[in-house]
């Protein structure tokens, strides 16, 4: 799991590195944003993932390194994955509708 999410950070790292060499036309943007769309789309289920792991096994066995309860600290976890879970569901729906107002774009032919 950790390597499918390593690559998939560095994929993203590389079409980050990639956008900042210039510009493109934004038309031709069109299948990468469909890319990150469904990127994004595809986060929040796996922070629920993370969130029910922290649940099904409860803070037995865990220890804080900083002296706070576990229990604490799971339920901290928790609340910041909500947040970002939500977040991330925020993003998706911007993000795709960004993608369907950009399908309406196209260039105008040579003869107009």
């Amino acid at each position: 799991m950790t390597v499918a999410l390593d690559d998939g950070a560095e994929a993203v790292r590389l079409a980050n590195h990639t956008a900042r060499s210039g510009l493109v036309e934004v038309v031709g943007l069109y299948a990468a944003l469909g890319s990150l769309v469904t990127l994004v789309d595809r986060l929040p289920q796996f922070v629920l993932f993370a969130q029910r792991c922290a649940v099904a096994n409860g803070a037995a066995g865990l220890l804080d390194d900083t002296g706070r309860d576990s229990g604490e600290r799971l339920v901290e976890f928790n609340a910041w994955l909500a947040e970002g879970h939500s977040g991330l569901l925020g993003a998706g729906r911007a993000l795709g509708r960004g993608h369907a107002a950009l399908s309406h774009l196209s260039h105008r032919p040579a003869d107009a």
